[in-house]
């Protein structure tokens, strides 16, 4: 416990210098993207650098290094984190190509597979074993990198809701013990780093923002929480092994099907590809300013949202199957009571712009 926690400090330290030195620097740099611009769907109001996500890998990795080797699948992590950084950086400055991001995703699952980070599903047939995880674990990364993206529309939501994911890991590799096998330590000790790294940047997150993540830090992000999710001793039971990382990060996943949702019925547009690329203010942040919250009171109350589903979660290892299938459905009906609030949100906007243009 004692190593996870000056781990923990560390990365806070670090990720606070490094991304307040970001600030002063990024934009003197005078390369394209790495200046956010206000706009009529954006929430900021003043140009705001971006590329965060460099400040926050380098305060994640650098803690570990204290220990001097790493475990074969954290090996995989680290490096996998890095690719992902890399290409969320070049998309921040250059737009990179959906089609590219997605074979990216792809090389990258195929990289961690070979380090042992791949879902363990029993298969119909053993020859098929391998590639059917190798599916499941690209669908589940590409799903969470992109839930993690699309989450980062106010100031403070997407760095504070993956570190709620990371503290939840973090809990259950102590609920399993830090010593009881080689990857529950490094399990626990990716997830103190984590979020370390995140505290630290949410120093200058907070509303209103000093700086943004950016795609490199929503990309990294999305794939170390992703990965270690696969990675972790959830369940001896695939069934549970499945359902926790995906309540546990479902705050996350709820917005971006809800907006492909509601963005399909609405005729915004009418592929995975537009809905992805296209901005606008209908995220669930966006949804409960409409409703009257302050952003700081919005993101305060998806907090809660993601630590209280997060904590059902847990407990969810402990019971029987039946028994964990029916509280995952009372965590669906949860988010239909969210989604029915989030359409009364936007009835409200209709009606205000309504009024506005009479």
């Amino acid at each position: 416990m004692s190593r996870y926690l000056t781990v923990l400090i560390f990365a806070f330290v670090l990720s606070t210098l490094f991304t307040a030195i970001s600030i002063w620097i990024i934009p003197s740099l005078k390369l394209p993207g790495l200046v956010d611009q206000p706009g009529k769907r954006k929430m900021h109001t003043k140009p705001t650098p971006r590329m965060a996500g460099i400040a926050i890998y380098a305060a994640f990795v650098i803690p570990m290094l204290q220990i001097w080797w790493f475990s074969n699948e954290q090996k995989g992590i680290v490096y996998g984190g890095l690719l992902a950084l890399i290409i969320g950086a070049l998309d921040d400055m250059f737009r990179v190509p959906a089609i590219v991001k997605l074979i990216t995703i792809f090389g990258l699952t195929v990289l961690i597979s070979r380090f042992g980070v791949i879902t363990k599903f029993p298969a119909p047939h053993p020859a098929l074993h391998y590639w059917m995880n190798l599916g499941i674990t690209m669908l589940w990364i590409t799903a969470i990198t992109s839930a993690i993206n699309m989450l980062d529309h106010i100031d403070g939501l997407s760095g504070g809701v993956s570190c709620i994911a990371a503290l939840m890991y973090l809990l259950v590799s102590l609920q399993i013990g830090i010593y009881s096998s080689e990857n529950t330590f490094f399990w626990g000790l990716i997830s103190a780093s984590l979020i370390g790294s995140l505290l630290g940047f949410l120093v200058f997150n907070w509303h209103p923002a000093k700086i943004f993540m950016g795609d490199s830090g929503a990309f990294f992000l999305g794939f170390t929480l992703a990965a270690v999710g696969v990675q972790g001793e959830w369940s001896e039971s695939p069934l549970k092994a499945g359902i926790v990382p995906v309540a546990i990060l479902s705050v996350a996943i709820f917005d971006m099907v809800y907006v492909f949702v509601t963005r399909w019925f609405l005729g915004t547009t009418r592929t995975i590809r537009e809905a992805i690329a296209h901005c606008d203010k209908d995220h669930i942040g966006h949804r409960l300013c409409d409703l009257g919250f302050s952003v700081p009171g919005s993101v305060g109350l998806i907090y809660l949202l993601s630590a209280c589903v997060a904590f059902t979660a847990l407990a969810l290892r402990h019971t029987e199957p039946i028994e964990s299938v029916l509280i995952f459905l009372q965590i669906i009906m949860f988010y239909i009571v969210i989604a029915i609030f989030m359409k009364k949100a936007a009835a409200n906007r209709k009606a205000a712009t309504v009024d506005t243009a009479e």
